[in-house]
């Protein structure tokens, strides 16, 4: 799979190079994240698009890596995919196959193995775009843009964007680009779900209940790929005790965001139907190095971004499964081709992979499943409400 690794020019680009050349170790680090994600949203995975054939060589990947590191299948057939058939672009185009990728960590506790804290997250992206564009000018009026919208005046937006192109351009000439890289979304979730299934395989102190990876397809298209594993789950849907989903938890620096910084941290559906796993969430992370600062504030009722409903959580919360998504914002490069490794801040990626990783451990090891004390959708194919 990795000496597939080329750049459109048919030379494999340096990026990926140093990922090939590179191993990882079971400790949760900046630096496996950055070699793990320069490889799967290199501009030869063309966007990882649901279906594509790239998308097909980084799930085959993902579950390369899950295997080496010591997980058991726990797909279709005993094997590793979940094969997830969806009709893409609005019905417009025949039914195209992706495959979930999904791998298991057993539990310790004989009387506990059987049930499950689902880690989460997304392979796919967007692709390719039909024309290519600068992506120095793109970036830069993006983000003048969105200081624009954060209160700065159109003079100041300008002036800021006129000098910083300037100084790109003496730095490099125009850069065409037309991949969709997809590095934070989510990129940064599926490399963080390989380090923390490294870390915890690696463990001699084994969780008691089993930990289920499970890398989906097809959020891009409406979130598919979750939808179709809780409707069609390959474990029992009622041994699934909770589930966190990391979703673009690559970013969140005040540049990116408002009010961001390096504690900056964004959790939506958290209490929604349990408030235990609210509570245990931050006494997890009060007991981390450096605690994060949560932001709730999108998961609000009727928030307008709507987060609640557009991301893998919802799939599991809709069936009465507790569950909570992680995201450090969005951000200018959001569904851009600038959404490129390079941007990616990977201390604070590997700060929150580690933190997930507590979270689920602390989880697994209850002595009880997480009490859910809020009403459950009655129906889980109704229309979201955010």
């Amino acid at each position: 799979m990795l000496t597939l690794l080329a750049s459109r020019g048919g030379a494999q680009s340096a990026a990926a190079t140093r990922a090939t050349n590179a191993a990882t170790s079971a400790a949760i680090s900046a630096a496996d994240l950055r070699t793990r994600l320069y490889l799967i949203a290199d501009d030869s995975m063309r966007g990882r698009l649901a279906g594509s054939a790239s998308d097909t060589l980084v799930t085959a990947y993902i579950a390369s890596e899950l295997a080496r590191a010591g997980l058991a299948p726990a797909g279709e057939d005993g094997g590793w995919f979940q094969i997830v058939h969806f009709r893409d672009r609005g019905g417009r185009e025949p039914v195209i196959p992706s495959r979930n990728v999904i791998g298991v960590l057993r539990g310790s506790d004989p009387a506990l193995r059987n049930e499950y804290v689902v880690l989460s997250a997304h392979n796919d992206h967007v692709g390719v775009a039909r024309r290519a564009v600068d992506h120095d000018s793109l970036r830069v009026a993006n983000f003048a843009a969105a200081m624009r919208k954060r209160g700065s005046s159109g003079a100041a937006a300008q002036a800021w964007a006129t000098h910083t192109l300037d100084s790109l351009r003496a730095l490099r000439p125009p850069r065409r680009d037309s991949i969709f890289n997809g590095a934070d979304d989510d990129g940064s979730g599926t490399v963080a779900l390989l380090a923390i299934a490294e870390a915890l395989a690696a463990s001699p102190d084994r969780p008691k209940r089993s930990i289920l990876f499970i890398s989906h397809t097809a959020e891009e298209e409406g979130l598919l790929g979750s939808e179709w594993f809780t409707d069609h789950p390959t474990v029992p849907r009622d041994s699934l005790v909770a589930e966190l989903d990391m979703d673009m938890i690559g970013r969140g620096s005040a540049a990116d965001v408002v009010n961001g910084g390096p504690a900056y941290l964004e959790l939506v559906g958290t209490r929604r139907l349990s408030t235990e796993l609210g509570d245990v969430a931050e006494r997890v992370d009060a007991k981390e190095p450096v605690p994060f600062e949560f932001n709730y504030a999108f998961d609000a009722p009727g928030d307008r971004e709507q987060y609640y409903c557009r991301a893998d959580h919802y799939s599991y919360a809709r069936y009465g499964i507790p569950s909570i998504n992680f995201s450090r914002g969005d951000h200018p490069d959001y569904h851009e081709v600038t959404d490129e490794p390079q941007y990616i801040d990977y201390d604070a990626l590997a700060r929150v992979a580690t933190y997930v990783r507590d979270l689920a451990v602390t989880l697994a090891n209850l002595d009880h499943r997480v009490l859910i004390d809020k009403p459950k959708q009655q129906n889980p194919h109704a229309g979201c409400v955010q």
